[in-house]
């Protein structure tokens, strides 16, 4: 073992099995457990510890399930055996992890995030995945190493699988935003949203505009629940000139009708057809949804159980 000691509580004396790894993600926690297991074999009674420099939220919840303690060097520490427990949370994150987080979720890195879970069942080369996604190999290699370490993907004979698709998108989840993406709000004389979606994508499609529709306007096709009264729809490109085709007024506040400007191309991936209009991907759609403050975590649920199935 890297540590052993012999810590004293009253008059008991009791063994902790320290397991020292250098990084914190779950990849080398499933690891460092794994010996700890091998290692308690000798010696039953000795209570396990990972020590790393620093362990995330998820990593502490895997420890926890599997009865395991950890300390880190931020001031996170959670000891529980023999009627001892001992927990405290340190506030710090460090520059790298914030670093290596905001790796993941920049623009070209969520096009991989994309690609793999809208294809949770393939398995890709680094080339194939990397022109698939219309990325560098470098960038591709990043992420899949960071998502690797994580365990959310597997590599293993030259082949990249995605292992854990549900908390691949809750990760993401927790750290996307809708307002990433530029909005133009309007006010519009044609009074119903779903005539508005007719009239507009019978527009689209002669003009030959590269446009989908999100939030509750895209999942009344795809896994209707709520009942809504704004459209909302990615374009790409100029859009005076649809805005004036459509006689769309712009509005401060009160728009029914909202132009939205991808921040990335990448949301624009594997858009979907449903009688006859665009939608963006179920992904992207429940991505969007998730914080949308007018019942969109209650569709966003729907459309996960209902088309994502994980």
């Amino acid at each position: 073992m890297d540590l052993i000691l012999k810590v004293r509580a009253g008059r008991k004396l009791h063994t902790l099995l320290c397991e020292v790894k250098s990084v914190g993600e779950p990849r080398y926690l499933y690891q460092a457990i794994g010996t700890l297991n091998q290692k308690r074999k000798a010696i039953p009674a000795a209570y396990p510890i990972v020590v790393v420099p620093y362990i995330s939220p998820e990593g502490r919840q895997i420890c926890r399930e599997a009865a395991v303690g950890y300390v880190d060097l931020t001031g996170n520490v959670y000891l529980e055996f023999d009627g001892i427990l001992l927990e405290r949370s340190g506030e710090t994150v460090p520059r790298e992890a914030r670093t290596r987080a905001r790796r993941l979720f920049s623009p070209k890195s969520t096009r991989v995030l994309r690609v793999l879970l809208e294809n949770p069942k393939v398995e890709w080369s680094f080339p194939q995945l990397a022109a698939e996604c219309e990325v560098s190999l470098r960038t591709a290699y990043v992420v899949i190493n960071t998502l690797a370490d994580k365990g959310y993907v597997q590599k293993q004979r030259k082949a990249i699988a995605l292992i854990n698709p549900s908390g691949l998108l809750e990760l993401w989840g927790e750290n996307y935003s809708f307002e990433l993406n530029p909005r133009e709000s309007f006010f519009s004389f044609i009074r119903s949203p779903a005539e508005f979606q007719e009239q507009f994508a019978a527009l689209a499609s002669k003009r030959r505009l590269k446009y989908a529709f999100t939030l509750h306007s895209g999942a009344s096709l795809i896994a209707p629940f709520v009942r809504y009264t704004d459209v909302h729809f990615y374009l790409l490109g100029d859009a005076s000139p649809i805005i004036a085709a459509m006689d769309l007024r712009p509005v401060e506040t009160g728009g029914t009708i909202h132009v939205l400007h991808p921040f990335d191309e990448g949301v624009l991936y594997r858009t979907q057809e449903v009688q006859g209009k665009r939608v963006v991907s179920n992904v992207q759609l429940y991505l969007d949804l998730l914080r949308y403050p007018a019942r969109g975590k209650e569709q966003a649920d729907v459309l996960r159980k209902k088309k994502l199935g994980f």
